[in-house]
Formats: C-alpha cells, structure tokens, sequence
C-alpha cells in the first residue's frame, strides 16, 4: 500500500521530505502533538460531558466537582502539549523551507541561468515564487489535516470499539459510507488544485513578461492587449476557482448530511443498549462525541487529500529544475595542471542551445595571443556573442575544446576559469545599489578606493564628481537611475576593477555618444599592451587596430587577419567595412 502511495506525482510529496530529514525527529514529535488536538479535545470534551452527565443522573455533587476539575488539569495539560508541538511543528518547517529554497535558488543561479542570455524569465519566477511558495504547504495544514484525521480515526475507533463493540461495529460500517461517498470529490478536486497552480503560474509568467516590456507596451499603445492576455489567465483561475467552489459546496452539504444520519443511526443504538440496560446513559455520550470525530475525520481525509495536490504540484516543478541541474554533466574539476600564461586556444567548438535543431557554433578553431586584441565581426546572428560567453564559460558542456595556458576549460572548476575574464555585455546590468558597490563586484565586493578612482578613470566616468553624492549615488534596479552610457560606463570601470588578464567587451560602446566612445576605445587600445582584449563591435572604425580580426558567418569563422589584410582580400569583412 506504502508503495502505490508512492507512484506519479505523489513521489514529490516524500521527496519534499528529504529537506527535513535534519529536523525529522522533532519535526514527527511536534507533527504528532500538533495534529492530535482534535481527537484530544474531543475526548476530554466527551468524558467531562460523560462524567457530568454520570454526576448529574446520580445527584452526585463530589462526581460533578471532580468532573469539573479533571476536565480543567486535563485541558491545560493539553493545551501545554499544543502549543509546544505548535511551536516545534513551525521551527522545524522553517528549517526545512530555508533550506529547500535556498537550494533552488542556488539551483538557478549555478546551473539554471548556464544557458540563459537575458537572466531570469518568468517561468523562473513563478518557479521561484509560486511554486516554492506551494510546494513548502506539503508540510503545513494539508498534511497536518491529514494527520489529525488518521489520529481522530484510529484513536475514536478503539476508544468506541472500548466502550462497545456493537457501537464500535456501527461506527466503522457508517464511517465507511461516508468516506465513500466523500472519496467520489477527491479526484475531481485534486485535479482542479493542480490546474490552478498552473493557471498561477502561467499568470505571473504573464505579469512579469508584461511589465518588464511595460515601455514597449506603452510606446506601441498596446495597454490593452497587454491587459487582455493577463485578464484571460484570470479568468481561467476564477473558472477553476468557481468550479471548485461548487464541489466542495456539494462536498460539505453531503458531509453534514452523513454526519447527522449516522449520528441519528449511533445514538437510536447508544439509546438502545442504555434502556435494556446493556450500557451506561454517560459512556453514550462519550461514545456519540467520538463518532463525531470519527466520522468527519474518515469523511473530510479524502477532500484533505485533494487540497494536498495543488503542493505536491508546486513540489513537482521545483524538482523538475533541480533534476535538471543534477543531471547536468559533472565536469570542470581542478584536475589538470596550472595554467602557462593566458594564451586562448580553440579547437574545433561546437556549440548549440538547449533543444535547438541547428549548432550556433561550428568547428570554430581560434588563437588568441596574450596581451592581443582579437576583435569579432559579423551581422547579428553571426555567433559572436555566443562565442564569447563559451570562451567564458557560461555554458555547462564537455569537450569544447577551449583552453587558456594550456588548461582545459573541462578540468578547470568554473568559478577559477571565469576569474581570468572580466565581461562587459551590451546590457551593461547594474544592480540596486549604489555606484561604489556596482563597480566593488567586480572583486567580490571589496572595496579600494584608491583601484576604483583609477578604473573609473580609465573608463571615462568623469561623470560620478559631478553628481550630488558622487560614488553613493544609487543605480537603481537594474541601473534605471542612471543614462545608458553611464552605465556602460560604469559597467566597464567594474570590469578593470577586477584586474582580470583577459577583459571581454561585447558590443560595450554601443549606447555611448561618439566621444565617450571614442575615449573608451582610447582606453581599450591602451589596456591591450597588459591584457588580452577580446571585443565584438558593430562599428569597424573602432577595430582597425586590432592585431587580429576574426569575421563570422552563421557560426563559421569566414575569415582571420589583420585590417589590412581583410581589405586587400576583398570578401565579407571589407563588404562590412565599406557599408559602416
């Protein structure tokens, strides 16, 4: 039985509890007290009406008072042992929830953002937001509900099996209807609880791509086509929410239907066996309030079950992004020898995207001296960017054939393969902090004042005196504070703050006016006589000195040479060249 729970996606909810397997001893305990107290209130409850009601019949004072004081110990006995299992039950989640998503965050940044060129979408989000959010509900009120109501059932069925075995019978055999009938729900909810996730998901994939175009929605006057996609993913949450209110409307008419014929049917017998004197009038009651328990717990497990899908769903996508990652290729060790200089040497890459039908890169076969600018030219598509952001390692495959110094980058952990790089992309991203802190990434977050006034020096980021709080000006998310040839600006001042042997400029001049351009070329040029430049440009002007020029072509390299010599041949680059 174990096994069958554990088939499709039901696994996902016993793999979610391998991030508790640190706290699981406390975790069980606190779980334990935590879901008995509706068995636990109800039996005190049922045996203070009992032993009243014997007090009462009997005229009793002292069995009313004694009644009424183990009624008062045992409740706070009790409610000692809730609210300590409570306590343990949200420690021990906290634990487990911390480490499960910071393993999925980890996740993305490691391995799922290896293959990706415009950083998260908005399937990641809602991986990272709504998925994560439901999938850590797998150790909350669905499974304590579940719980609860195992411990409701077993401990009400032998408290009346004790009582009376006919009572006991009758239980069971009208516990067992009732749980049929309320079974024929489960499905038809658990489908709905999982469609909505979905339906959740694809909304917030929706949202983020909407507003992170919002200025291109705007200029194009498409306000309200942009709110129509995200109004039809609503709508198809109210739908799943309207059906899923009409069955459980159904659910609850008919539980409270049950509950009231078979507490009918228990207490026409509990009366029974009272008249002919076959069981006490007190021990009734006790019996008629464990039912109570017993038949909402057998009855209500099912719908439970179903409201436990929409988290095991959640849970499904989490894992589904860390498999991925755990099935990437295990490579890039520290098993080879130190590097020999910063030679750049390429044989033979290939390269394609994830489930791309054609390669981006194909037998590329590339030499790039030390302290040398090799500059890559081509009409977009053409593969140079893609090109160097293999050279930098952002893509996770064996046998690329780079290596630098004569290291392979396959026996060369990434983190000390990218450390030779310093990388300035088009994008120029900046991060919500001020302009000190963006430019001190490039050492990790270190700061020297002294190396930073000289990189932003060098890159022309005269700029920063002038503003109001100079190097504590924010940025804003993702540098929106700022123009964009600041940015670049500063975006390149970072890369020579990391003092990097090889600096990667793809297309890192382009939102620059002409003489800001200008001066970063003039500070590139100078830069290559102590590092290997490696830069890709539209405009050729400002790669004729290049010591070796490569020109791409659908992921071929087409040509190689200097200016000269590319000119004199008369083939693409000097078609490029003359259009420029």
């Amino acid at each position: 039985m174990f096994s069958k729970l554990k088939q499709g996606d039901n696994v996902y909810f016993f793999r979610m509890f391998g991030f508790m397997k640190p706290y699981r001893v406390p975790f069980v305990f606190g779980q334990i007290m935590y879901s008995a107290q509706q068995f636990g209130f109800t039996l005190i409850l049922s045996l203070f009406v009992g032993n009243i009601t014997a007090g009462i019949v009997a005229m009793d004072g002292g069995m009313v008072m004694d009644a009424a004081w183990m009624f008062i110990f045992s409740l706070a006995g009790f409610l000692l042992a809730l609210g300590i299992g409570i306590f343990i039950h949200i420690l021990t989640t906290e634990f487990a929830v911390r480490d499960m998503k910071r393993k999925l965050f980890r996740t993305f940044v490691r391995h799922g953002l290896e293959d990706s060129t415009s950083g998260h979408s908005g399937d990641s989000l809602a991986v990272l937001n709504t998925d994560a959010t439901n999938a850590e509900q797998v150790f909350g009120w669905p499974l304590q509900n579940i719980i609860a109501r195992v411990i409701g059932i077993v401990g009400s069925a032998i408290t009346i099996f004790v009582l009376d075995w006919r009572l006991g019978l009758a239980s069971v055999v009208m516990g067992g209807i009732c749980f049929a009938l309320q079974h024929r729900f489960t499905k038809p909810l658990a489908r709905i609880n999982t469609e909505r996730l979905e339906a959740n998901a694809d909304s917030v994939k929706e949202a983020t791509n909407i507003l992170s175009g919002a200025m291109t929605i705007r200029a194009y006057n498409m306000q309200p086509q942009g709110l129509l996609a995200f109004d039809r993913e609503n709508r198809r949450i109210r739908l799943l929410d309207f059906r899923r209110a009409i069955i459980s409307t159904w659910q609850s008419v008919l539980s409270g239907f049950e509950m009231w014929v078979s507490m009918a049917i228990v207490f026409a017998l509990g009366g029974w066996l009272a008249a002919t004197g076959r069981m006490e009038f007190h021990l009734i009651m006790v019996a008629l309030g464990m039912f109570s328990t017993f038949v909402s717990s057998l009855g209500g497990i099912g719908g439970t079950y179903a409201n436990l899908q929409g988290p095991i769903a959640g849970a499904k996508r989490v894992f589904a992004v860390m498999d991925a990652a755990d099935n990437a290729p295990t490579i890039r060790k520290n098993i080879g020898p130190e590097p020999s200089g910063y030679e750049l040497n390429i044989r033979n890459l290939n390269f394609k995207y994830k489930d791309a039908a054609a390669p981006v890169l194909e037998n590329i076969i590339l030499d790039a001296p030390e302290n040398k600018m090799i500059a890559l030219v081509g009409t977009s598509g053409s593969g140079k960017s893609t090109l160097l952001r293999a050279i930098i390692g952002f893509y996770d495959r064996e046998n690329m054939g780079i290596s630098l110094g004569g290291r392979s980058i396959d026996n060369t952990a990434t983190a000390n393969w990218r450390k030779n790089f310093a990388y300035v992309d088009q994008s120029c991203r900046l991060f919500d902090m001020n302009i000190r802190e963006n430019i001190a990434m490039g050492r990790g977050g270190q700061i020297n004042q002294a190396d930073i006034d000289n990189a932003t020096a060098r890159a022309a980021c005269d700029f920063i005196h002038d503003l109001e709080a100079g190097y504590d000006t924010p940025c804003g998310e993702g540098g929106d504070a700022l123009s964009g040839g600041q940015k670049q600006r500063i975006a390149i001042a970072r890369a020579l703050y990391k003092g990097a042997p090889i600096l990667v400029f793809d297309e890192a001049t382009s939102a620059l006016d002409s003489d800001s351009e200008r001066q970063i070329m003039e500070t590139i040029e100078n830069l290559r006589h102590d590092h290997t430049i490696l830069i890709t440009t539209h405009n050729l002007e400002n790669i004729k000195t290049a010591d070796i020029i490569i020109v791409m072509e659908a992921g071929k390299i087409t040509e190689s040479g200097t200016h000269a010599d590319l000119i004199a041949k008369g083939g693409i680059y000097h078609r490029l060249y003359t259009k420029t």
